[in-house]
């Protein structure tokens, strides 16, 4: 069946139901001038997520947004999304997370942006955090691991620069979806699961969709809000997700191997990098303030992949080799 012009919003949920009426809100407030869905995936909740979903739009939606509603019973976010972009009936799918609460434009202008440009394959906006209680005198030096704020010093083409864009407000082309499965991609790398922290998922997708082509859009008019929650907001999360950032990196770096024509051996010159702030990062971690201490514990999960983790490595490499098309391979041996 072919893909029809238009948006299908998705919005993935794990006991979001406290959440979810703000976020619903603001979509129900887009102005559209083109056919638009909303596809909400309930990820394995326990709350009654689906349910007060359903009956919110029935009372609240807006009449020029098709809802739908589905489950996915396997925890996590990229399982999630999956559902929600099988059961998509439009060209352009918008991530909108279940604490996302989007300007009233930004559906169309992401839409519209698409349309003019048709080489992007990803394109993300800018958020503001709105918190539940006060901000942490600590968050604006760590906003960027809570997919708050710019994501680049300037809008348009960031393909070579940042090269990436985090899933909230990104919008994408089913086309390329499709493209990347029956190619036969497949994440090396989930986002969130339930209340487990998991990261990188939506990075993944970014490099991808780079590996075939396609272009990465930054723009700063795009703009929602983020919630807050105050459970996120401590340092023990705030650690918790930079430990689970540690492993995303690992994993995007093996993208950017394939994307340059490197392969894994190349990290042995890591290696010896790594090595010689060896004995800095040791006394940082004793001695150093919060931000140095976790900065060295960051490094020291690296220098712990880097060395003992090659084989994985090595494993994921061969296995985006195998399907991205030949043509877009740079030559790379072992």
């Amino acid at each position: 069946m072919a893909i029809k012009n238009g948006v299908s919003i998705t919005l993935c949920t794990f006991n979001g139901k406290h959440l979810l009426p703000q976020t619903l809100e603001h979509l129900a407030k887009q102005k559209l001038t083109m056919p638009c869905e909303l596809i909400l995936v309930d990820n394995a909740s326990t709350d009654g997520t689906k349910a007060f979903a359903d009956n919110w739009w029935d009372t609240h939606g807006n009449d020029n947004i098709a809802y739908r509603s589905l489950s996915q019973p396997i925890p996590g976010k990229s399982y999630a999304q999956d559902l929600a972009y099988e059961h998509a009936n439009y060209e352009c799918l918008l991530i909108c997370d279940d604490d996302n609460w989007l300007d009233a434009d930004y559906v169309q202008r992401a839409y519209d942006t698409m349309q003019t440009h048709p080489d992007i394959g990803a394109i993300g906006g800018c958020s503001e955090a709105v918190f539940e209680k006060e901000a942490p005198r600590w968050f604006d030096t760590y906003a960027n691991f809570y997919a708050v704020g710019k994501q680049s010093p300037t809008s348009g083409d960031i393909t070579e620069k940042e090269g990436y864009l985090y899933g909230a407000g990104m919008m994408v082309r089913k086309s390329h979806w499709l493209e990347l499965k029956t190619l036969g991609f497949e994440h090396l790398l989930s986002c969130r699961k339930g209340n487990a922290l998991s990261s990188g998922g939506d990075t993944e997708y970014c490099y991808a969709l780079r590996l075939l082509g396609y272009r990465i859009w930054y723009d700063d008019q795009l703009k929602f809000k983020h919630f807050m929650a105050s459970g996120r907001l401590n340092l023990s999360y705030l650690s918790r997700l930079r430990k689970a950032m540690a492993y995303s990196n690992f994993v995007i770096h093996t993208y950017r191997l394939v994307l340059q024509g490197k392969s894994p051996s190349k990290w042995k010159t890591m290696q010896q990098k790594l090595k010689k702030q060896f004995l800095k990062k040791m006394y940082k971690l004793g001695f150093g303030n919060y931000r140095e201490k976790e900065a060295a514990k960051a490094y020291f999960r690296d220098f712990k992949l880097v060395l003992f983790s090659h084989q994985e490595r090595r494993q994921h490499y061969q296995f985006i080799r195998s399907w991205v098309p030949t043509e877009k391979l740079q030559e790379s041996h072992f």
